[in-house]
This record gives C-alpha cells, sequence and structure tokens, in this order.
C-alpha cells in the first residue's frame, strides 16, 4: 500500500528535513515543537549563545542567574577592597575581620549599582581605580539587564495547548483524523493557520526514504482562536492515508507534524509553534469530549483547558473497520 501510495500522492521536498531515513533517529519534532537534533562539531566558541540562551529560558532560572551574577560580582570586588586593605576605605566602623568584609561588600554593591551613599568612599589609587572599573562593570551589566528584560517582556510567545493524542473518530459518514488545540494565553490570536502533514518511511530499491505528504484539512484557517479548535483531517479519497491501518502506519514509522501560525493583537508580531505525533500516540475510535459550555447564569462561555485530553470511545464506520482488521 505505501508503494502505490508514494506513486499516487506527491510528497513535499521543502519540508527542511532530511529524506534518507536510514541516516535519522527517532522523531524528527519533540513535542514541545523543538527540532530533535543533537548539533555537534561546531567549536566551543561558536557553540556558546549567551543572550539567545538567556531569553529562552524559564523565568525562575533567568532571575538566579541574574542575582548569582550580582552577588559573584560584588564578593569579587568586595574580596579586593579587602584584601587591598580596609583602610583605603574611609568611613568604615568594622573591628572584626567578618565586619570589615561585610563592609567591603556592602560598599561594592553600593558601588556595582552606582548608588553612592556617601558613608565609605576609596582613597589611594589602587582603590579608586578598583572602584572606577566596577562603576563602569556596573553601569554596562545594568544596560544589558536591562535590555534582556525589555526583550523578554516584548517577545510574544505562543502558549498553545495540544491533545495529548491523536484520534480516528466517525465524521459524517466517514472517519477522520483530528487532534484539539487551544490558546492558554490572554492575549488574542486572530488570523489562525495550521498546515499538517504525515511522515513515512518507504523502502525503495534497498533504501530507506523518508517521504512527506501534505494532509488536507476540513479547514486551514480560522478567524481566531476564542475557544478550542478541533483540527480534523477527513479520511476520504482525497487522502493519502485512506484505508490505513495502525500497523500501516507502524510500518511506516509514521509522524505527523503540525505548524500552526497565528497574528498576536496584543504584541502585534505573528507568532509560530509546531509539535507532533507518532504513529503510536494515535487513539483508533475515539471522539472528543467537550471542553467548553455556557456559565451558571448562562452570561459567557466557560473554556476548561484541562479537558483537552478528553475523548470516548465511539464506534467507526464499518470501512475502516474491515481495514483495521485485515
Amino acid at each position: 500500500m505505501i508503494k502505490k501510495l508514494s506513486n499516487k500522492f506527491k510528497d513535499d521536498q521543502d519540508t527542511g528535513f532530511s529524506a534518507k531515513a536510514n541516516i535519522q533517529g527517532g522523531r524528527l519534532l519533540n513535542s514541545n515543537g523543538s527540532f530533535n537534533v543533537i548539533r555537534k562539531g561546531l567549536p566551543f566558541v561558536s557553540r556558546l549563545n549567551f543572550f539567545h540562551e538567556l531569553i529562552m529560558m524559564k523565568w525562575s532560572k533567568f532571575i538566579f542567574v541574574v542575582l548569582a551574577f550580582y552577588t559573584a560580582m560584588n564578593l569579587l570586588f568586595g574580596s579586593l577592597y579587602y584584601f587591598v586593605g580596609v583602610e583605603h576605605l574611609n568611613g568604615t566602623a568594622g573591628n572584626s575581620e567578618l565586619d570589615k568584609f561585610l563592609e567591603s561588600f556592602f560598599f561594592s554593591t553600593q558601588t556595582f549599582a552606582t548608588v553612592g551613599y556617601g558613608r565609605i568612599n576609596p582613597t589611594g589609587i589602587l582603590t579608586n581605580i578598583i572602584a572606577s572599573l566596577e562603576a563602569l562593570m556596573g553601569v554596562m551589566s545594568l544596560a544589558v539587564v536591562t535590555s534582556l528584560l525589555y526583550s523578554r517582556f516584548s517577545r510574544a510567545q505562543a502558549k498553545m495547548l495540544y491533545s495529548k493524542n491523536m484520534i480516528v473518530a466517525p465524521y459524517q459518514g466517514i472517519s477522520a483524523l483530528m487532534f484539539r488545540i487551544a490558546n492558554a494565553g490572554k492575549d488574542q490570536l486572530i488570523e489562525c493557520e495550521l498546515q499538517l502533514m504525515v511522515s513515512f518511511v518507504i523502502n525503495e530499491n534497498g533504501n530507506a526514504n523518508r517521504k512527506f505528504l501534505p494532509l488536507k484539512l476540513e479547514r486551514s484557517k480560522v478567524a481566531s482562536m476564542a475557544m478550542s479548535w478541533t483540527v480534523v483531517h477527513p479520511l476520504n479519497d482525497e487522502s493519502p492515508l485512506m484505508n490505513f491501518t495502525q500497523e500501516d502506519l507502524a510500518d511506516a514509522d509514521a509522524e505527523f507534524i503540525l505548524m500552526f501560525k497565528a497574528y498576536d493583537d496584543t504584541y502585534s508580531q505573528v507568532i509560530h509553534t509546531r509539535s507532533s505525533y507518532k504513529y503510536h500516540e494515535i487513539i483508533w475510535g475515539a471522539k472528543f469530549l467537550p471542553m467548553f459550555h455556557a456559565s451558571e447564569n448562562g452570561s459567557a462561555t466557560v473554556l476548561e483547558f484541562d479537558k483537552i485530553n478528553l475523548f470516548e470511545q465511539a464506534e467507526l464506520p464499518l470501512r475502516l473497520q474491515k481495514a483495521s482488521s485485515e
């Protein structure tokens, strides 16, 4: 069936993925949308991209990194003041060594932030040089952190939820492949578009080649993501998956790749997100349960995101049941 399929439907050659299946491993896309590619062969310096890492990391980790850098820099300069001699810092009042180090440390925090309360001031050439370098470092660090904060706050992020599984469900007298998406963010998404394709492996002349076929959707565009969107690919005569069984998809190592984009009117930016489903993540003979309903007083619609994965068993048309049993 798969060999005949490759002749009937034209595959997509512009996916960005290689067609050589025998030199690839695992799924093409991770469920979170990242490419399942391990990058090697670059020099260590070329692999470093601190700005990208600081932009993309979680907020909790970002705050920890900023606080750790701030503490480390002040420990460094505080130690320099301490070892040069606290006597070169006019206004210190500590008697013990710990008190002297703490005086040096907190003078460093004031200098690094260019606050300068005035109680302590440096004397001597060496101490003033250290203070001048720290002030410069503080101004530069403040500029970098400010730019990072602006970039993180101004970057539109797609907070899309995808159903855990695809399902094969009854649809208008036939069957259809379905999955569900919803916008978990508070921003409004309009002009939403989605593309779906299937990737499978075909053995041709002893070589394992990967084919990519676009799948026609019931609708590929919606005006807005006000509620959930059940994406439907009818399994009719126009579908390359017509009469496919679970075993056929498993033998072909099928992976369904989806690409979603929309216009975020809060940030006035186009957002993109991706995900994929493997053949073993498909539930046959099911239908999704509703995830929204009217509020108690009937004045609004309640959208329940925790129900995006809920489905119930459903009987498939006899034609598909027969194909699945063959």
